[in-house]
C-alpha cells in the first residue's frame, strides 16, 4: 500500500509539473525568443523482490529547452548577410535620390547646356551676351557637381554616426552577454532552471549577429567566450568593449575615422576579420565605395577641364589678339571641389577664347570645345557617357543591394521558419498538453484515493 502511495504521490508531482511547464509555453507565446520547454521523464529505477521486480512509478529527469544549434548557427551566418546588404541597400537608396536625374535641372541637363552654350557662341563668337550665358550655364554644370559631391561626403558623415550607434549597440550586447552568463554559470552550479536565462543568451546573439560574423566557444573551465570576427567581444563570460577614435593614418597622413578595441589598438576592418554585418557594410560604404564615386567624380571633372583648357588655350579672347593662351577652367582643378571657371573668365567674360586666330568671325574654337560632346576622350567615352557611366554605376550598385538584401532575407527568414517550428510554441498543441496533463493529475490522484481506501479496510480489519 505505502509504495502505491508513493507511486501516486510521484505521478501527481509529475503531472503537475507537466502542467506548469505548459502554461509556462503559454504565457510565453508571444515573448521573444522564447523556447518552448518540456517536462522529461523516465520510469523509476524498480524495487527487486523475490518474485519480480516491483516498479516505482515515474521520475522527473529534468525541463528540456527545445532548440537546434545547426538551425542557430546557420541562422546567425545568413543574419550577418542579412544585415551587411540591409545596411548596404538602404545607404544607396537614400544617396541614388541624389544622383538618378529626374527632372530639366539634373546634371546631365547641365553639362548638355554648357556644350549648347558653346554652340550658341559659335554662332556669333564675338558676342559678350552669349559669353555671358555660357558663363551662367558653366556655373550650373560646376555647381550641381559639387552639390551631388557635397552630398556624397554627407552619406560619408551619416554613415559614421550610423557607426557609433552600432559601436554603442555591440558594446551594450557584450555587457548583457557577460551578465546573462555569470548568471547561467551561478544558477546552473546551483541546479536552478536557466532555460529562461538561456533564451535570453540566444535572443543577444541573434542580434549581434547581425553586426558581423560571430563564433561561439565553450572553454574547459566552463565560461564562454564570443567572438566577433577573430577578437573576442566576451572573453570568459567577462566583456570586451569598441572604442572610437580619430586618428592619423600613416599611410595618407589624413585624419581618419577608427574604431579599434579598448585593449588592442588596431582598425577592426581586417583586423578583426569581419566578413558579414551591417559594420562591415558600413566600413565599405565609408572607406571603399562612397570614396569611389568621389574619386570618379573628381577624375571627370579634371578631365573636362583639362580638354577644354588644352583647346581654349590655343584661342584668342574677345579683348586684343595679345590675350590669347588663357584657361577657362581653373588651370589647378584636382578634382570637383575646384572645378570653377578660370579667375579671369569671372572677372570678365570677353576673357573667353571663342576664335583661333583672332580674326573676324573666326569661330574655330568655340567650335572644337563643341565637338567635344561626342569626342572619345574618357577612356573610349564621351563626357557624356563617361558621367552616364557614374550614374549607371551607382544605380548597377544599388540594385544589387536590394536583390542581395531580397535573397538574403528570404533566406534568413526560411531559416528563421524552420527554428520556429523546433522552438516556438503552438497554442493548438499546449492546449492539447494541457488537457492530457489535466487527465493524468486526476488519474494519479485516484490512484492515491484508492491506496488510501485500501490502507483504510486494511486498518479497519486490524481493529
Amino acid at each position: 500500500m505505502f509504495s502505491m502511495l508513493s507511486i501516486g504521490k510521484k505521478a501527481v508531482a509529475a503531472a503537475e509539473k507537466q502542467l506548469e511547464v505548459t502554461g509556462h509555453n503559454i504565457s510565453n507565446v508571444n515573448t521573444p525568443g522564447y523556447s518552448r520547454q518540456r517536462v522529461v521523464q523516465e520510469a523509476a529505477y524498480p524495487v527487486e523482490a523475490q518474485w519480480a521486480n516491483i516498479g516505482m512509478g515515474v521520475d522527473l529527469v529534468r525541463i528540456e529547452r527545445m532548440r537546434d544549434i545547426y538551425l542557430d548557427h546557420e541562422f546567425r551566418n545568413q543574419n550577418g548577410h542579412t544585415g551587411y546588404w540591409n545596411s548596404m541597400s538602404k545607404n544607396l537608396q537614400e544617396l541614388e535620390k541624389n544622383v538618378i536625374e529626374t527632372s530639366e535641372y539634373g546634371i546631365h541637363q547641365m553639362i548638355n547646356q554648357f556644350f549648347n552654350s558653346w554652340e550658341t557662341l559659335s554662332n556669333n563668337p564675338f558676342s559678350t551676351i552669349h559669353r555671358q550665358e555660357l558663363v551662367a550655364s558653366t556655373q550650373h554644370m560646376t555647381d550641381s557637381l559639387q552639390t551631388l559631391y557635397r552630398s556624397i561626403d554627407r552619406k560619408i558623415d551619416d554613415v559614421k554616426m550610423q557607426m557609433t550607434d552600432a559601436v554603442n549597440r555591440i558594446n551594450q550586447i557584450s555587457k548583457e552577454l557577460s551578465t546573462t552568463l555569470n548568471a547561467i554559470s551561478m544558477h546552473k552550479a546551483t541546479g536552478a532552471d536557466i532555460n529562461d536565462m538561456l533564451d535570453s543568451y540566444d535572443l543577444l546573439l541573434d542580434e549581434l549577429s547581425g553586426y558581423g560574423n560571430i563564433k561561439v566557444v565553450d572553454r574547459e573551465n566552463g565560461t564562454i567566450s564570443v567572438y566577433f570576427g577573430t577578437v573576442e567581444l566576451v572573453r570568459n563570460n567577462e566583456p570586451q568593449q569598441l572604442q572610437i577614435e580619430d586618428r592619423i593614418n600613416s599611410m595618407t597622413g589624413q585624419m581618419e575615422y577608427f574604431i579599434s578595441w579598448d585593449n588592442i589598438k588596431n582598425d577592426v576592418n581586417g583586423f578583426s576579420g569581419l566578413t558579414s554585418g551591417s559594420l562591415k557594410a558600413m566600413y565599405d560604404l565609408k572607406d571603399v565605395i562612397l570614396p569611389g564615386y568621389k574619386q570618379k567624380l573628381d577624375d571627370f571633372a579634371v578631365q573636362i577641364a583639362r580638354e577644354v583648357n588644352a583647346i581654349h588655350f590655343e584661342g584668342y579672347s574677345n579683348f586684343s589678339p595679345t590675350t590669347n593662351r588663357g584657361f577657362f577652367f581653373n588651370p589647378k582643378t584636382t578634382g570637383v571641389m575646384d572645378f570653377r571657371l578660370s579667375h579671369e573668365v569671372l572677372a570678365n567674360p570677353d576673357f573667353i577664347a571663342a576664335s583661333l586666330t583672332g580674326a573676324s568671325g573666326d569661330n574655330q574654337i568655340a567650335l572644337r570645345i563643341t565637338d567635344l560632346r561626342l569626342a572619345k576622350v574618357f577612356g573610349g567615352q564621351t563626357i557624356t557617357e563617361s558621367f552616364a557611366d557614374i550614374v549607371y554605376n551607382v544605380g548597377s550598385d544599388v540594385k544589387l543591394a536590394v536583390s542581395s538584401e531580397a535573397r538574403s532575407a528570404m533566406l534568413s527568414n526560411q531559416t528563421d521558419n524552420f527554428r520556429e517550428s523546433v522552438k516556438g510554441v503552438s497554442i493548438n498543441e499546449e492546449t492539447a498538453n494541457l488537457m492530457q496533463y489535466q487527465q493524468s493529475y486526476q488519474a494519479a490522484a485516484k490512484i492515491i484515493a484508492v491506496a488510501d481506501d485500501m490502507l483504510k479496510v486494511i486498518l479497519g480489519l486490524v481493529r
